[in-house]
């Protein structure tokens, strides 16, 4: 029976000395990391901010902010795609190649709503940017501007059907004739007369 008091004992002053052990150290490691409750707070807001807002945006990209806010992206941040502000501020834009930004949330997936904007990232252009058709600030597309004379030449399936003069994107292909110039506009600076 002494044996089992002797144990015991010796398990109480174990624990008692870990316990002991424990609350030293943690009285101790609290403050040296940084976790003390009363200015926890404090501490977070002395810290530099990494993300901004779009106002914040706005003070030096004005224009850009104009035109964003009045498209489809302006539920965005601008960080969204241009990284935390912190780092632009200091390094300029921090982008990726920008079709594979675009199709983080445009690649047609399961899932997505039927109205919401999305591509087949193979069949839309796979060769091309995306901002060489959108403007991720506004993204409805810019509808590439003809860069020859018209006139004479309505049927633009003649040249543009051929593959090996020009060929037509994936998505025009089914598309009739009389509806290219609807929203392909003759350059302003292009040829009048027949060339």
């Amino acid at each position: 029976m002494k044996h089992l008091t002797r144990a015991s004992s010796l398990l109480v002053l174990v624990v008692a000395g870990f316990a002991l052990v424990r609350c030293a150290t943690s009285q101790v490691a609290i403050p040296v990391i940084g976790l003390v409750r009363e200015d926890d707070q404090a501490q977070w807001a002395s810290l530099p901010p990494r993300l901004g807002s779009p106002p914040q945006c706005a003070r030096c990209h004005d224009a850009v902010d104009l035109v964003w806010a009045r498209s489809a992206h302006a539920g965005q941040t601008c960080e969204s795609c241009h990284g935390a502000g912190d780092r632009h501020i200091e390094y300029g834009a921090i982008l990726g190649p920008a079709r594979e930004l675009c199709v983080t949330c445009h690649e047609q997936t399961t899932g997505r709503p039927e109205n919401f904007a999305s591509v087949i990232r193979l069949e839309h252009f796979p060769l091309q940017d995306c901002a060489s058709c959108h403007d991720p600030h506004s993204p409805a597309a810019a509808f590439p501007e003809i860069p020859h004379n018209v006139q004479g030449r309505e049927d633009c399936l003649a040249c543009h059907g051929v593959r090996e003069i020009a060929s037509l994107p994936p998505n025009h292909i089914d598309r009739p004739v009389e509806l290219c110039l609807g929203c392909h506009k003759r350059k302003p600076n292009a040829p009048e007369g027949p060339s």
